[in-house]
């Protein structure tokens, strides 16, 4: 042991030395507890030949967050953002050792079988971090399956999209993590820390100051064609026909809005206003390749932690007042309106099925109440329930995904008028973004409030259900306010803050 110990000091020197770091804190400490944590993996009952995966998380100093975004965003890396500023709670995913891509009807099942078959060799120390939520998988799922397609918008993304980050900025309650994660092939110990090292170097070469200081500016949008409107008045009308004829209770109709930006954005800019003016959305971006997915979520999909899911149903929609009395008017005739109170019925129906098929103890009011965020309110009613045993990440997945908030009533039908309808791909918008682990502990979000980002193409999403007795006029004007918290990142308008 003190022959590899001196091994692993010449190793570091120069690194150390380099990075102008405490000596004794990084021999002492971090080596030390690799090594032991190296030790542990070969003394324990494994002996055999098998690829292991190893996460290895160790404390970090502050970190400037926004640097690491930017640098990440700038040279192309594959990476996740996923920040819950009410609950001081931010990963950042690096790199990809380990890519989990599949396409069509059997995304679901086959990406399950791809991540699981890492459980019996997976090998951590997050015990040493008394966290069990530190994630490991990151990334999402398309709205639905779309195949492979190169002319796609989305043709850097999967179906079902997921990686293992090289390393992993892991920050909650202000104590910060780094998670190293390697693919494990029988590499010598030597090996090993060279390859720890690299993974150091790759950070710190990442907190360098790289903020962009230029301020783009929209040089085309079709924000303000009167064809727009036209299109989607002729949609909704079809929509409403369908409803009216009883093939459909409800129908969930989107918009895509295009902006050509004149230069690149500054992204850590645009995920801080994000932050400031939604901070009980989740806040996360998806970067891969030659696009950038981002956007602030209100909505939980599902958050799997200690043998418990949470869900939110979230349906109907009115804007913020202008005054605090204004404003509670406006939630009050929320809450009286029967068109929004039975959308709202039905997405909580559609969660509490779902939920009895793989969950115990259901729990939540029957009565929604009113969320409220900078530019809109919503009906919302939080979904509990004790999981039972047996039930993988996957499965919960499948169903309770796509819900009637983003699809519609009887789901598959809509999602057949949807794709005639509409004329593009959803892809990521609409879908699931979150981020798991093998101690069953998750959370996603349903990817609404979002863009893409190609280049210096933007594509913006928002929907509105349509139901019977909706008019064209006013579910534009809410898609609108969807809409909002997207483009007043570029277009410079300000969200109302009441």
């Amino acid at each position: 042991m003190r022959r590899k110990l001196h091994n692993f000091i010449d190793t570091f020197y120069f690194y150390i030395l380099s990075l102008n770091l405490n000596k004794d804190f990084v021999l002492t400490t971090k080596v030390e507890k690799f090594l032991q944590f190296l030790n542990e993996i070969k003394s324990g009952e494994v002996r055999d030949h098998s690829t292991k995966l190893l996460s290895f998380s160790f404390s970090y100093p502050l970190i400037n967050f926004g640097n690491v975004i930017n640098n990440l965003y700038k040279e192309k890396y594959t990476f996740f953002y996923w920040d819950k500023p009410d609950e001081e709670y931010t990963i950042v995913g690096i790199d990809s050792i380990y890519d989990v891509n599949q396409y069509g009807a059997k995304r679901t099942e086959e990406s399950r079988t791809k991540i699981e078959q890492w459980i019996k060799n997976f090998y951590n120390n997050f015990d040493k971090a008394d966290s069990k939520s530190i994630p490991l998988f990151m990334g999402g799922m398309k709205f639905s399956p779309e195949g492979i397609s190169e002319n796609s918008i989305w043709n850097d993304y999967a179906d079902s999209d997921w990686f293992i980050p090289k390393v992993i900025l892991f920050k909650k309650n202000q104590q910060i993590f780094l998670v190293h994660n390697f693919i494990y092939k029988n590499e010598t110990e030597e090996e090993l820390i060279e390859m720890l090292c690299q993974q150091e170097n790759l950070v710190d070469n990442l907190k360098i100051d790289s903020s962009i200081g230029i301020q783009e500016s929209v040089e085309e949008s079709n924000l303000f064609d009167e064809s727009e409107k036209i299109k989607w008045t002729q949609q909704v009308n079809s929509a409403l026909n369908q409803i009216s004829s009883g093939l459909y209770k409800k129908i969930v109709l989107s918009r895509r809005v295009n902006l050509k930006l004149s230069s690149k954005p500054d992204l850590d800019d645009k995920l801080k206003n994000l932050a400031n003016n939604y901070p009980r959305c989740y806040i996360f971006a998806y970067g891969k390749d030659e696009s950038l997915f981002f956007g602030a979520s209100p909505e939980k999909l599902a958050k799997i932690s200690n043998g418990w899911v949470e869900a939110d149903a979230l349906a109907g929609s009115i804007p913020r007042g202008k005054s605090k009395s204004e404003d509670d008017l406006l939630a009050n005739e929320l809450l009286q309106s029967h068109k929004n109170l039975n959308e709202q019925n039905t997405v909580v129906d559609f969660i509490t099925n779902s939920f009895s098929g793989f969950a115990d103890e259901i729990i939540y009011d029957s009565k929604p109440i009113i969320r409220k965020l900078s530019n809109i309110q919503h009906l919302w009613t939080p979904i509990k329930a004790k999981l039972k045993p047996g039930n993988s990440i996957f499965s919960i997945l499948k169903e309770i995904h796509p819900t009637p908030a983003i699809c519609g009533v009887p789901w598959s039908g809509a999602l057949d008028f949807i794709r005639a309808t509409e004329g593009y791909n959803r892809g990521l918008y609409a879908g699931i973004i979150g981020w798991f682990n093998f101690e069953e502990q998750g959370e996603f979000a349903v990817s609404i409030r979002s863009a893409l980002l190609k280049d210096r193409q933007l594509f913006a999403f928002a929907g509105c259900g349509i139901v019977e007795g909706s008019d064209p006029d006013l579910e534009f004007e809410e898609t609108e306010l969807k809409l909002k918290p997207i483009l007043s990142l570029f277009s410079h308008e300000k969200v109302n803050q009441s």
